[in-house]
């Protein structure tokens, strides 16, 4: 199955676009949104990373063709992780950039299936990205953050901030005064407009 077959968009304006994957039916399905900037494009969470994320975004047209040239005006693309579970991380690694909380960047660096949830059945994923393929096989594949986020930090015009507790971290992009547990896996229009200017 192609990239352009397992993803879906829908523009909600301004350059900020909702992105979810069509054969992941649960309700730990993360949204993954992705918003086009001035000065570089970010991806806020990556889904399961079943299929490839970065190729879906070229080859529908929501970001330049991956032939061009960084000197053709091409912007930079950063994937930011809200938290690192399955449904948020599963493909970050799929980008060069890659950001997330301090808190969480271990784990997401060593691939730490216990930390990131990892919890996947067959009956969620109604449709198989590859033939044979099985959820017995998923793992949060690990990645090495390019950019560790902490408290009041992040992306240019946002903020990381932290939520502790059992599940970690949350490194949302927000800016106050929306309070942190207004941001788990969910980025509202308010959070992500920052970077569409």
């Amino acid at each position: 199955m192609s990239a352009l077959e397992w993803y879906a968009h829908k523009s909600l304006g301004d350059g900020i676009f909702w992105i979810q994957e069509r054969f992941y039916e649960s309700g730990n399905r993360a949204n993954i949104w992705l918003v086009r900037g001035s000065e570089q494009d970010v991806v806020i969470d990556t889904g399961l990373g079943l299929r490839s994320l970065p190729e879906y975004l070229y080859s529908s047209g929501l970001l330049q063709d991956c032939g061009a040239k960084e000197d053709a005006g091409r912007r930079p693309l950063l994937a930011v992780a809200t938290h690192v579970h399955f449904d948020h991380s599963g493909g970050l690694y799929q980008f060069d950039q890659v950001a997330v909380h301090r808190a969480e960047a271990e784990a997401l660096a060593r691939g730490d299936n216990f930390e990131t949830v990892t919890w996947l059945s067959d009956s969620e994923v109604v449709r198989a990205p590859s033939p044979g393929w099985r959820a017995r096989q998923f793992r949060v594949q690990a990645v090495q953050p390019t950019l560790i986020l902490q408290d009041g930090n992040g992306p240019p015009r946002a903020r990381a901030v932290a939520e502790g507790g059992v599940w970690g971290a949350c490194a949302a992009c927000c800016r106050p005064p929306w309070p942190p547990w207004h941001c788990w896996g969910i980025v509202w229009e308010q959070c992500v407009s920052p970077f569409a200017a």
